[in-house]
């Protein structure tokens, strides 16, 4: 057997020693010095690895933690939002009941209403919004809803987007109503057309020619010759010329089956198929055709019945009644 000699030598004058160890131990040693250096090696690689995971997973923690806090922050301002949304279908159902129940009132009164629920809803059907009720619309392509750490926030997005495209349907909808009533409302003959004296009434009246009780188909509203004449809603002229009786003429129509007449006049301003607007002036006071004195002979056709003029009339209070 191979031995390695290891000779001591000491200080002094003490003999030396010689220490013999088999070739095999010191290989034997050598090797297992080699593995333990390389255990350690990896032990040692292996802590600053699990160190680097251990600070990176309470970077990853602190950022979960701000992340579940933006979480809670947006979920709160979602729920203000969804908020909103419920006090904009309050107003809107509010809203859209007052106009109803004026529209109603108005109706009741003067026997002119709005468009037909069919003629209406050819309007909105050109720009009905179409509502989505998949979160998903809310994620990029590609992701798996499922699996998203903040599903229920999409979710959430998703009802209030939902609910934001009903509450802009009914908007839509009150809005084309309310177009619709402006527009039924600029077309009602809502003011006085002369400024002057009413003189004889709608109905029955005891005629200034004949003494006999005739029936009138207008109000006659006194004063000067050359006194302006107004259009008492937005409309169109149709006819402007000489009457029978009634000497200069014109009519006006105001769409909605509302037409009125102006007899009597001594100048006619407007020409068929011109547009007016309430306030315009259409003519002047005269006493053309067959009349007693210069006054406005006016009359109001609804949908080709005479009405009585002074229920339209708002300023009536401004206009003296003496007959």
């Amino acid at each position: 057997m191979k031995r390695i000699t290891i000779m001591i030598i000491p200080d002094g004058c003490r003999a030396t020693r010689q220490l013999r160890i088999p070739e095999a131990l010191v290989k034997i040693t050598f090797g297992l010095s080699l593995v333990a250096l390389c255990a350690a090696g990896f032990v040692l690689f292996d802590y600053l690895e699990l160190r680097y995971f251990r600070n990176n997973f309470r970077m990853v923690a602190s950022e979960n933690e701000d992340l579940k806090g933006e979480a809670r922050l947006l979920m709160q301002n979602l729920e203000e939002v969804k908020g909103a949304l419920r006090r904009v279908q309050d107003y809107t159902g509010k809203l859209g009941e007052l106009t109803a129940l004026k529209v109603q009132k108005f109706t009741k009164k003067t026997g002119i209403g709005p468009l037909t629920a069919e003629e209406f809803s050819v309007a909105q059907q050109s720009t009905a919004i179409v509502a989505n009720k998949d979160s998903s619309a809310y994620v990029p392509v590609g992701l798996n809803v499922d699996k998203l750490v903040f599903r229920p926030i999409f979710d959430r997005l998703a009802s209030i987007g939902h609910a934001a495209n009903n509450h802009a349907m009914e908007l839509q909808h009150l809005l084309s109503t309310l177009s619709q009533q402006k527009n039924l409302l600029s077309s009602i003959p809502s003011v006085a057309p002369v400024d002057g004296w009413i003189t004889s009434g709608f109905g029955t009246r005891v005629s200034p020619f004949t003494g006999e009780r005739t029936a009138h188909a207008g109000i006659d509203i006194a004063a000067p010759v050359g006194t302006p004449i107004m259009a008492p809603a937005d409309g169109v002229v149709i006819f402007t010329g000489a009457k029978a009786g009634f000497g200069n003429f014109i009519m006006i129509a105001h769409g909605y089956g509302v037409v009125t007449r102006y007899g009597h006049n001594h100048q006619n301003l407007v020409q068929p198929g011109q547009k007016v607007g309430r306030g315009e002036q259409i003519g002047t006071v005269g006493e053309t055709g067959r009349a007693t004195g210069p006054h406005l002979h006016y009359e109001v056709v609804i949908n080709g019945k005479l009405e009585n003029p002074q229920k339209f009339i708002l300023d009536m209070a401004d206009i003296y009644r003496i007959y």
